[in-house]
């Protein structure tokens, strides 16, 4: 099989410092081109890549016959328009995460899909991390006990008025940006979508985007999960799982590499003396290219689907609804 080749729809931080790297020595893809607004930008953007080709519109980037994959890093307010443009060129898109800020918008994603046959995915990195798999199996073996309780934490220090989170409302802000890993993550473990949540958002007074947010899932098993995310706080990361006997314990749960990685999970016997699950280096931005690849090749059903897009965009939603509202919400 050749490598299907990328294009990059902007000269994104996160494609040069994450993904172009990443599926360097990959035998399944590459990026070969990217598209800014700015021919200048583009150009010196592939050069200090690696990337053969350059172009100074994102139009002709979707034009370019040899592209098969587009990603979309573009600010999240700009998902849906340009990944439905790709879509309707006949390019396979990896957006990135969140894909769409309305139900609706991810609805007609859909539908665009299933008419056209282009396969769409949403770049959520944490599924392909097998540190989080096996933690998954884990929990679905009910060897420790049914998942009861869970809390998520993404903090981060930003107050750059420059910075693409900072300077609009829609799509801006830490529930979108940082918010959706941990929320993400415990709806993946508990294994069912949320029937209600409550939140508590304070906005940045300078920005107008959420700069500290709390928020509460129920689940229809019975289960809760608690989350905080924010950006005007010290860099943090981290996971806590209960059942009635185990603690499990997670230490940058949505990172991988270059160190090895693991979770500890204790027991209510011997709280102390928990046991770690070790897991070796892994790229996770390299698995997840590689396995959107698969599901374009061989049919290979990708975790970031839309359906997944779906059920993530209805939560979100409903957050900030509770936010307003001040009362827990429907999802």
């Amino acid at each position: 099989m050749r490598k299907l080749r990328w294009g990059i729809l902007g000269a994104a931080g996160i494609a040069r410092k994450q993904l172009i790297p990443a599926i360097r020595q990959s035998e399944l893809c590459e990026f070969t081109a990217v598209a800014s607004r700015d021919f200048a930008k583009a150009s010196a953007y592939a050069r200090d890549n690696g990337l053969p080709k350059a172009y100074g519109s994102y139009e002709e980037l979707l034009a370019d016959p040899d592209i098969d994959v587009i990603y979309n890093p573009l600010p999240n307010h700009l998902h849906v328009e340009w990944t439905s443009k790709a879509v309707e060129a006949g390019k396979h898109v990896l957006c990135e995460k969140p894909l769409a800020l309305k139900v609706s918008d991810v609805e007609e994603l859909i539908k665009l899909r299933d008419n056209t046959g282009v396969r769409i995915g949403e770049a959520y990195v944490v599924f392909h991390q097998p540190r989080l798999q096996s933690l998954k199996a884990l929990l679905d073996s009910g060897d420790i006990g049914r998942l009861e309780s869970a809390h998520g934490i993404f903090t981060t220090s930003n107050h750059d008025p420059r910075n693409i989170r900072n300077l609009y409302q829609d799509g801006g802000g830490s529930l979108w940006d940082i918010g959706v890993y941990p929320i993400t993550v415990g709806r993946w473990m508990f294994g069912e979508e949320p029937s209600s949540v409550a939140c508590v958002m304070e906005l940045d007074p300078e920005f107008k985007v959420d700069h500290h947010t709390n928020g509460i899932l129920r689940f229809p098993s019975g289960g809760q999960m608690g989350f905080t995310c924010g950006m005007r706080f010290p860099q943090h990361t981290a996971m806590t799982f209960l059942t009635p006997t185990h603690r499990v314990e997670i230490d940058r749960p949505f990172q991988s590499g270059p160190n090895p990685q693991d979770f500890v999970v204790y027991d209510g016997v011997n709280p102390p003396q928990g046991k770690t699950h070790s897991f070796g280096i892994v790229n996770q931005y390299q698995l997840q290219c590689e396995a959107f690849c698969r599901s374009i090749v061989d049919g290979v059903p990708f975790v970031g689907s839309l359906e997944q897009a779906l059920a993530s965009t209805k939560v979100l939603v409903a957050l900030f609804k509770a936010a307003s509202s001040g009362r827990f919400e429907s999802v």
